[in-house]
């Protein structure tokens, strides 16, 4: 049982491009205007967004698609050759920021290697579907991402902590501790939620009338990742930065950080707009 994210869209905003994709934890793609060196580009994104675009933060056909509308074809991506072994290329670390300690890629299909000397950062190309090496000091466009996610480094107890995400509510968007009804984007937030000061943060779980529920009114899809009779104080949902599988039951008094997320507000009649076309 999940809600649905965000409609695919494409607005000109600012002179940016910006894409909607639809999941659970709403991810959002940005094609700025400039062109970049890989590093200026990434830098870039990490200033504004969160990092440059990897395979796990898009739909590749989605993506795919609006870059050939927009006769984008050659883009950096988060890819790079690994600095201490020329033959490995891997996916930037999302985690620190820093480094490239992601998925090890050299033997995808999906590679179309160049031949030019010390080209180590990694392209992607619309036409062709693959990805490419190319001299990190070329400029090209490139795809930044972000997300509805925000990690809130403050001690608080759950109840605090759900206040809080609530009071961050305004006329636009609205917060709540965090819920993830879709399994897949457990290891994404695993790695969100990395610079976190406490090694659990504090979701939108809440035990309540015998069930695992989230705060945004949906019951937890696997009742058996937490148990079905928790103590008398351990009726609180914790995530680990350390262990992606499972969440963790706790006391509701005990002061940790907390994961929120956001929605955009619609109004009635922009539903029914929706709906009607």
């Amino acid at each position: 049982m999940g809600r649905k994210g965000c409609c695919s869209a494409l607005v000109l905003l600012l002179f940016n491009i910006v894409a909607w994709i639809e999941a659970e934890v709403q991810k959002t793609i940005y094609f700025p205007s400039q062109k970049m060196t890989w590093d200026k580009a990434r830098r870039y994104c990490q200033t504004y967004y969160i990092d440059m675009v990897t395979w796990d933060t898009v739909d590749p056909n989605l993506l795919t698609t609006w870059l050939l509308e927009k006769d984008f074809t050659k883009v950096w991506i988060g890819l790079h050759q690994d600095p201490e072994q020329s033959l490995v290329w891997r996916w930037i670390d999302v985690k620190t920021g820093e480094g490239l300690t992601g998925d090890d890629v050299s033997g995808s299909r999906d590679w179309l290697l160049g031949q030019a000397v010390g080209a180590s950062c990694g392209s992607y190309n619309s036409i062709t579907k693959k990805w490419e090496n190319a001299l990190c000091f070329l400029e090209m466009s490139f795809i930044c991402y972000a997300d509805n996610l925000v990690v809130v480094t403050e001690n608080k107890t759950w109840e605090e902590a759900l206040d809080h995400c609530r009071e961050m509510t305004n006329g636009s968007f609205k917060y709540d501790l965090l819920s993830v009804t879709n399994a897949s984007d457990y290891g994404y937030v695993s790695d969100r939620i990395y610079g976190a000061t406490t090694n659990e943060v504090w979701t939108g779980l809440r035990f309540l009338g015998g069930e695992w529920w989230w705060s945004d009114r949906e019951t937890l899809d696997h009742q058996e990742m937490l148990p079905d009779c928790p103590s008398q104080w351990q009726h609180c949902g914790t995530f680990s930065k350390y262990n992606t599988t499972s969440w963790t039951s706790r006391d509701c008094s005990e002061r940790r950080n907390f994961i929120c997320s956001y929605e955009e507000i619609v109004s009635q009649e922009e539903k029914q707009d929706s709906k009607s076309g």
